[in-house]
């Protein structure tokens, strides 16, 4: 029995200390992302496949020109920064939250 307790404890430290190496390898195999670079490396990478995607939908034809794709990527993300979703969207869906409770706030009070 103190022979079984003995190997139970033993592999137990044993994979106890290889998953914390392993959880401190992966940490540094991953970039830097205050890195100039590779934030512009994401950013061609995100580009390309949203580029991909309009392609698929049939928004940039196949044999477009690189003035046609780049259009229509800047068109695609003007429309997602100003669509429904955007930062702006959501300010204004929060302040008319916030007129709805006042309102209710005043109706319950009187």
């Amino acid at each position: 029995m103190k022979q079984w307790l003995t190997l139970l404890v033993v592999v137990l430290f044993t994979v106890a200390f290889t998953a914390c190496s392993n959880t401190e390898d992966s940490k540094s195999e991953q970039p830097d992302e205050k890195n100039p670079t590779t934030e512009a490396v994401n950013m061609i990478a995100n580009d390309e496949k949203i580029i991909e995607m309009l392609k698929k939908k049939g928004e940039i034809p196949e044999d477009a020109s690189q003035e046609e794709i780049e259009k229509a990527l800047q068109k695609y993300l003007k429309g997602k920064a100003s669509g429904p979703g955007s930062l702006k969207d959501e300010k204004e869906k929060q302040k008319y939250i916030n007129k709805l409770k006042e309102e209710i706030q005043k109706n319950i009070k009187e």
